[in-house]
């Protein structure tokens, strides 16, 4: 773990710095339904649905953090809130709801198949799919590049119910 009195250089009390490096090395030892009880503490707010154990953790960390050393400064913070409202007038997408995929994932959603003995993963993201280190468009694409042959990528994924190969 880091020693948050090296990293930020804030002019804060050594024993608030050791008290809250001390609350921040406790989290990786805590269960899911305390760091979400944590972050309800830390945030006012439940935790996103489905945030995963890290993001608990480094959300709970950064809102004590900031109550230590403080939160973004007034121009971030202007920033940020031009940024949203330029978002929201756009009528996009809020970036923590994806619309789903062609096959109903979500970025970060992982495909596991094994073919002839191989195990391949691939990985949603934003752009497309992430297989072998390379991004690909769709999943037929990644399909079809494993097998040699024209397939259906999600049918191959066993995405769709009773296709699974």
């Amino acid at each position: 773990m880091w020693n948050l009195s090296e990293t930020c250089g804030a002019d804060v009390e050594a024993p608030l710095v050791e008290a809250l490096d001390a609350r921040i090395g406790a989290l990786p030892g805590q269960s899911i339904a305390e760091l979400r009880q944590a972050w309800v503490a830390a945030w006012g707010a439940p935790p996103p649905k489905g945030a995963r154990r890290r993001l608990l953790m480094l959300g709970i960390a950064w809102q004590w953090q900031a109550e230590v050393y403080g939160g973004f400064s007034r121009s971030a913070e202007r920033r940020l809130a031009l940024l949203e409202t330029e978002h929201r007038q756009s009528g996009a997408t809020p970036p923590n709801r994806h619309p789903p995929s062609e096959a109903g994932l979500r970025p970060g959603s992982r495909l596991i198949r094994t073919w002839k003995a191989d195990r391949h993963e691939v990985e949603v993201t934003e752009a497309g799919y992430l297989w072998r280190g390379e991004s690909w468009a769709s999943l037929s694409a990644v399909a079809r590049e494993i097998t040699g042959t024209r397939r259906n990528g999600p049918a191959f994924f066993g995405l769709r119910e009773g296709d699974m190969p």
